[in-house]
């Protein structure tokens, strides 16, 4: 985790913000937001649109632009664009411009606002709300102005971003499901590392893989997670 997420996780009420609360930032287009980042990290949604704008498969996509690694809390799959460069700039920056603007990664479209989802282990006292609830962050940044007013809301309706994305909540909730599963399992001794790849190998597949950009998104998103959950619920009736 970056030391910016932990800061936020940690103080959580004073980077908090409502849906109707009103913050000022207009953006420049200076693409300074793009530049000297490594923690784009992208779900399958992301992916699906990356692809669907620039005709490329899933798995042409991810070679091409991202770089997948074994999260070292999470210890399931995890996809980021891959920054190139001296200035390590973003792979999809095509001078100060997005080269897939209007289908862009959602953690791109919300800047400089961030969305959090709490799992039920996270204590309440953090005030991240109720387990797999959505709320929002107004992220610190030194880039753009302040010349224009806005609450989230008009935010995220001026960027097709839904308030209550059904979509982001069963993201989160199958990847709390899967890093529970998976710790659990890494923590037996028994554990072989051919199994671990091959658990990883199935999740990555699941998640980031095994789509078809021509065909409708969610309806293969719902069958790939219920297919992977499946295979773990049958596992967990067996010892490694």
């Amino acid at each position: 985790m970056s030391d910016h997420r932990q800061e936020i996780i940690e103080n959580f009420s004073q980077y908090r913000i409502g849906i109707d609360d009103v913050f000022a930032f207009k953006c420049r287009s200076c693409g300074k937001c793009c530049r000297n980042r490594e923690d784009i990290m992208l779900n399958s949604r992301d992916i699906y649109n990356i692809a669907t704008a620039l005709g490329l498969t899933h798995k042409q996509a991810i070679e091409k632009y991202c770089e997948v690694y074994i999260g070292r809390d999470s210890r399931i799959p995890i996809v980021r664009l891959r920054p190139k460069g001296v200035n390590r700039a973003c792979p999809l920056l095509a001078g100060d411009r997005c080269s897939v603007h209007s289908l862009k990664p959602t953690v791109c479209a919300l800047f400089p606002l961030g969305r959090v989802i709490a799992a039920e282990a996270v204590p309440e006292e953090l005030g991240m709300g109720t387990p797999h609830e959505i709320q929002y962050v107004l992220n610190p940044t030194d880039c753009g102005s302040i010349k224009r007013k806005q609450s989230v809301r008009a935010w995220l309706e001026r960027f097709s971003i839904p308030i209550e994305d059904e979509f982001f909540i069963k993201w989160n909730k199958t990847v709390f499901s899967l890093i529970t599963t998976i710790q659990k399992y890494e923590g037996k001794g028994s554990v072989t590392e051919r199994s671990m790849e091959m658990l990883w190998s199935g999740i990555f597949m699941a998640l980031y893989l095994d789509y078809d950009s021509s065909r409708e998104f969610c309806p293969q998103f719902e069958a790939n997670t219920t297919k992977i959950l499946g295979i773990f619920e049958a596992l967990g009736q067996f010892e490694f």
